[in-house]
C-alpha cells in the first residue's frame, strides 16, 4: 500500500485530492479527498479510463496518459502522467495563466490549441464531463509553443451511457459540450467574441 503522507498535494476538489507520486514525480495519483466516503469520480473516471485503454488508445497528446490504479493509505488512487513546464513546476490552470501571465498565452495560440483540443477530443470521441478553465492547464516549455491539456473531468456519467461506445453520440456530445466551454470562455474574457466565432467557422462552419 502506497503511503502519501509526505508526498506533495498539486489540487484539490469537492471529492479528490490530488498528489505527485512519491515515486515517479512525472506522475500524479487521484485518491478521494474523504477516504470514509470514498470517490465517485474516482470510480467513473477509472472505468472510463480503462475502457480508453481496452479500445487500444495510444495517442495521450492532449489528455495526460493513465497508468492505471494503486492502493493507498487514502484509498484507491488513479495514476496519470503530471503535466510538467519545460523548468519541472506544475503547469497552471487555463484560468491562472490568464488572470496572472495573461502576455504568455497569444489569442492566436489559444485559438489554435482551442481548435487542436477539439479535434483531438472528437475524433477518438473522448467525452468531457466537465470542461472549463479550471480542468485544463497551459504547459509552457522551450522548444515549443503552450500546449493546452485536459486534465480532468473526462467521462461519461450519464446513467446509460451509450455514447461512450457508439462513435456519433460520442462525437455529437463532445461538439455540444466543447460549444458550451467556448462561450463560457467568451463570457470570463478569455476568448473575444471574434476569435469565437473564427473557431466556431473552423470547427463546425
Amino acid at each position: 500500500m502506497l503511503e502519501l503522507e509526505n508526498a506533495r498535494v498539486i489540487g484539490m476538489g469537492n471529492d479528490r485530492r490530488v498528489y505527485q507520486d512519491p515515486n515517479d514525480p512525472h506522475r500524479c495519483i487521484k485518491v478521494p479527498r474523504y477516504p470514509d466516503k470514498g470517490s465517485r469520480q474516482n470510480e467513473r473516471e477509472q472505468r472510463y479510463f480503462e475502457g480508453l485503454v481496452r479500445r487500444g488508445m495510444r495517442d495521450w497528446s492532449y489528455v495526460p496518459a493513465y497508468h492505471g490504479s494503486v492502493a493507498t493509505a487514502e484509498g484507491l488512487g488513479l495514476v496519470f502522467d503530471l503535466i510538467l513546464d519545460s523548468d519541472g513546476s506544475t503547469s497552471r490552470r487555463l484560468r491562472e495563466v490568464h488572470l496572472e501571465t495573461p502576455e504568455r498565452l497569444s489569442a492566436e495560440v489559444l485559438v489554435s490549441e482551442l481548435a487542436n483540443l477539439y479535434r483531438y477530443l472528437e475524433k477518438r470521441w473522448l467525452i468531457p464531463s466537465d470542461l472549463n478553465d479550471r480542468n485544463i492547464v497551459v504547459q509552457f516549455s522551450d522548444d515549443q509553443p503552450p500546449r493546452l491539456w485536459l486534465i480532468d473531468g473526462i467521462s461519461n456519467p450519464d446513467f446509460i451511457p451509450l455514447a461512450t461506445s457508439v462513435a456519433w453520440l460520442a462525437r455529437r456530445k463532445v461538439a455540444r459540450r466543447y460549444r458550451h466551454f467556448l462561450k463560457k470562455l467568451v463570457k470570463g474574457g478569455q476568448l473575444s467574441p471574434e476569435d469565437y466565432q473564427a473557431l466556431e467557422a473552423r470547427l463546425w462552419g
